[in-house]
């Protein structure tokens, strides 16, 4: 054996629940599980023993909706979240300090903040902007991605005016009187702007990657699902993660859900299952519509704040079937990412309409996000063998706002779903969407389990799912959604040698207390990655 774990609670997620004491790992790959005395057996000169000293042992997990290279470079830019910045005045404070020691002319960069948790209670304008700086560009991206704010030296530079056309899929923000834009770029009309912006080196890449995968191994995350690997905002991140994994600094392992319009760029360059058991093709990402908290997600009614926007579709039907259409006959696995309740009822008809034409049975298609979900959804995905990936940190971070603002009482019982699906024998996804909210895997578990928004509301409590079942959409029905469930997702002999060692049993933890519990190593593919100094090893 190259790595020995003794003294564990080994919880295998297998489909007997089996519970053990030791693992043992001889070439990347689970060679042994039993007791104590079974195991090191196998135990050699240079094995490396883990005294778990009765600490549970589970799967390494599973990050199946993240955006990790896009984390990463956040931590080179402005942090203007919302917190740690309180109001508008909080930003542009620190958009000027960054300004101050950046050379005239070049960009000034954040991502993060919410509008509706600023005490300000809307986006920051082009004018809110231009007191940070005139000298220099400056583009803010909202905390779900889906929007920006320029100021006016951004919009010059990227020649938008009062003649400037809404692009496809996207909308220029404006003012009410005057129709000038506002600053705001909505969904596709971030391109405008983000075209413009300069790469990052090499080394500011490499930088924020090894810090950003950090704190995803310490995490007890072994395996991320990067759900939109595309060229975005100076960082070509299909060649980011194959240099990771070329020169050596790649410490987990990736699946690739490569964007629509880059791999049609790319003239499908590359297809699903391309790569090895670190870096791989796992399908292709589309994006359906936009977010519920950015007001662009599309939905059958309008939103409750705003009787006259109901958000929009990225597509038009027929656009969507024929994307879908196309993917389906080239053999790739699709997620396409869907908030809304109408941009979901365009989801399911594109893949219905393609699994008509060409039916597959194990297609796997996926729908992220996957918020406004109502029960003939629900049934739908059921007939049809569509994976939910649900993002359960809404309703924490963000339920109490979907609920009094944005979608209302009666709407907000659809949100998230989980328990609907699991009964329903839908085999649903948990993430984290990180940058979006923090990426904490047992975090996930922890909404998706007690379902209680940050002002301590309950949301939705018969949605609410046992233990297991959060655990194993992270696990198990996570590696099955990426069609890996031979090699890992349980610990079992002949997978992958990956998992994550806890200070504390989630079984046994009070629900709201799961994503307070810490790892205390993580290991991938027989390997340590990560560890605390409460872990003792010994080669011996």
């Amino acid at each position: 054996m190259d790595l020995i774990v003794i003294n564990g609670r080994v919880e295998t997620m297998d489909p007997h629940n089996s519970v053990v004491q030791a693992v043992g790992i001889r070439d990347g790959r689970i060679a042994a599980l039993g007791t104590n005395d079974e195991v090191l057996v196998g135990k050699r000169s240079r094995t490396t023993v883990i005294d778990a000293q009765g600490k549970t042992i589970l799967p390494g997990f599973i990050e199946p909706h993240n955006h990790m290279v896009g984390f990463s470079t956040n931590l080179l830019e402005v942090d203007v979240r919302t917190p740690p910045n309180r109001n508008i005045a909080d930003i542009v404070s620190r958009l000027r300090e960054r300004a101050s020691t950046t050379p005239p002319g070049e960009w000034v960069r954040g991502r993060g903040y919410d509008d509706t948790g600023l005490r300000d209670v809307r986006h920051p304008t082009r004018h809110d902007l231009d007191a940070a700086t005139n000298d220099h560009p400056v583009a803010i991206v909202h905390n779900s991605g889906h929007m920006l704010a320029a100021n006016s030296a951004a919009l010059e530079l990227a020649r938008i005016h009062d003649e400037t056309a809404d692009p496809p899929g996207g909308r220029i923000g404006r003012f009410p009187a005057s129709g000038e834009p506002d600053g705001m770029l909505y969904e596709t009309a971030q391109g405008l702007v983000n075209r413009l912006l300069p790469a990052y080196t090499e080394a500011e890449v490499r930088t924020g990657f090894v810090q950003a995968q950090e704190e995803y191994l310490r995490r007890g995350i072994t395996t991320i699902h990067d759900a939109s690997v595309s060229n975005a905002r100076g960082v070509d991140i299909l060649d980011t993660y194959q240099r990771a994994r070329r020169e050596g600094f790649l410490k987990f392992r990736v699946n690739m859900f490569i964007h629509w319009e880059y791999l049609k760029d790319s003239n499908f360059a590359w297809q699903t299952g391309d790569g090895d058991e670190w870096v791989r093709v796992a399908g292709c990402k589309i994006i359906s519509d936009g977010s519920i908290q950015g007001i662009t997600a599309a939905l059958r009614e309008p939103y409750h704040c705003d009787p006259t926007e109901q958000g929009w579709l990225i597509y038009e039907q027929d656009e969507l079937n024929d994307i879908v259409m196309d993917l389906h006959r080239r053999g790739y696995q699709i997620a396409t990412h869907a908030n809304g309740d109408a941009a979901i009822d365009a989801v399911l008809a594109a893949y219905e309409n393609a699994l008509r034409a060409m039916p597959r049975a194990d297609h796997r298609f996926r729908i992220e996000h996957c918020q406004v979900c109502v029960p003939e959804h629900i049934s739908r995905m059921r007939e049809l063998g569509v994976i939910p990936n649900f993002f359960p940190n809404h309703v924490y971070y963000f339920g109490d706002r979907h609920r009094d603002r944005f979608l209302g009482p009666e709407r907000v019982a659809n949100l998230d779903p989980i328990g609907s699906a699991i009964r329903a024998g839908i085999k649903p996804l948990l993430h984290s969407d990180c940058p979006v909210t923090p990426v904490n895997p047992l975090f996930c578990m922890q909404n998706a389990i007690d379902r209680i928004t940050n002002s301590g509301s309950i949301l939705t409590g018969d949605e609410r799912i046992p233990v297991r079942e959060a655990i194993s959409m992270m696990t198990v029905n996570a590696a099955y959604g990426a069609f890996e469930e031979d090699v890992k997702g349980t610990l079992e002999v002949g997978k992958l040698g990956d998992l994550v060692v806890l200070q504390h049993d989630p079984f046994r933890e009070a629900a709201h207390g799961l994503g307070q519990i810490e790892s205390a190593a993580t290991v991938v593919g027989g390997r340590i990655m990560y560890r605390t100094d409460d872990i003792t090893t010994n080669l011996l």
